[in-house]
């Protein structure tokens, strides 16, 4: 499903366009239930890698509005990630338990491992409109269904960089925490999106249905060296069975909007005291020497 299906098109090899039983594209939105009901029903398993931009207004720094952990204050914009990141999530979870969908691949990131505390996890949210805590709510809806197995892609920086498996490596960790900045190629998110649904370990009857997968390159990675290289595969296949010797299970991804709330304010209202407080004393040493010299011209 996507919003343009022209150009939706034009980014699968030539060989896929023209074979319908390879290719099949549907205009929807996430947005839009009644779209979604339609791209759901009757397939196996769903590949979510939607999301937004949203930046936050200025005043909505400001203002308490953050301790909303439900619809923004007269927000109709089904561009914010209200509605993208979290109502999205909960209506495609509820149309794939509906459907007998078996399984979904949500693609999120790696500031959703991060506490509500943390300097990165803060900035996000306040200059993305929550996007970060939205996204940690979307998780918990589909990981606490009891119907639909859930694998969460969690990228940090997403390149389109081409990796030298010789001299980068894919590293998978299902703790679904890695450290920042956590660069990988969209190829390679790719093919774990795809793995998920298809290898037998993560697909098959038996197998996990809540994972939660950090994933980023090891080794050479511009502009500088990211992790061990000997912690990654040079295949998705292999990364992922490195990971699943492993054995690390993620923490429930619950996601305490009150708690992102209350860090915003420390850190935004602080900043904003700071700043002000720095204004008043700027202005108190320069004031008067600006009001000396325009006394001299009067």
């Amino acid at each position: 499903m996507c919003r343009d299906i022209d150009l939706a098109r034009s980014v699968f090899p030539v060989e896929m366009r023209a074979d319908p039983e390879k290719l099949a594209l549907c205009k929807g939105d996430v947005t839009d239930p009644t779209s979604l009901s339609a791209a759901i029903d009757g397939v196996s398993a769903v590949i979510s890698v939607h999301g937004t931009f949203h930046a936050t207004p200025l005043y909505k720094l400001l203002i308490p509005i953050f301790w909303r952990t439900h619809a923004p204050l007269n927000c109709e914009d089904v561009t914010h990630p209200y509605y993208t990141n979290y109502v999205a999530m909960q209506d495609i979870v509820s149309l794939c338990e509906k459907y007998d969908v078996k399984k979904v691949v949500r693609l999120t990131g790696l500031s959703c491992a991060m506490p509500p505390y943390h300097p990165v996890s803060v900035l996000f949210n306040a200059l993305l409109s929550f996007s970060g805590r939205y996204h940690r709510m979307g998780e918990e809806v589909l990981r606490s269904s009891d119907k639909v197995g859930s694998f969460i892609l969690r990228p940090g920086g997403l390149s389109d960089a081409v990796r030298d498996p010789e001299k980068t490596k894919l590293q998978v960790d299902f703790s679904g925490a890695l450290p920042p900045p956590g660069r990988i190629g969209r190829a390679d998110v790719a093919d774990l999106a795809v793995a998920a649904v298809t290898d037998p370990r993560l697909a098959g009857e038996g197998a996990s249905s809540d994972l939660v997968a950090g994933v980023r390159w090891v080794g050479e990675v511009a502009p500088k060296t990211q992790g061990d290289i000997g912690d990654g595969g040079s295949t998705a296949e292999e990364a992922l069975s490195m990971a699943l010797e492993q054995k690390k299970v993620a923490p429930p991804s619950v996601a305490n909007g009150k708690a992102f709330a209350l860090f915003h304010g420390i850190y935004v209202y602080s900043f904003f005291a700071i700043l002000g407080k720095l204004a008043f004393f700027a202005g108190s040493k320069i004031l008067p020497r600006v009001m000396g010299l325009l006394r001299r011209f009067v």
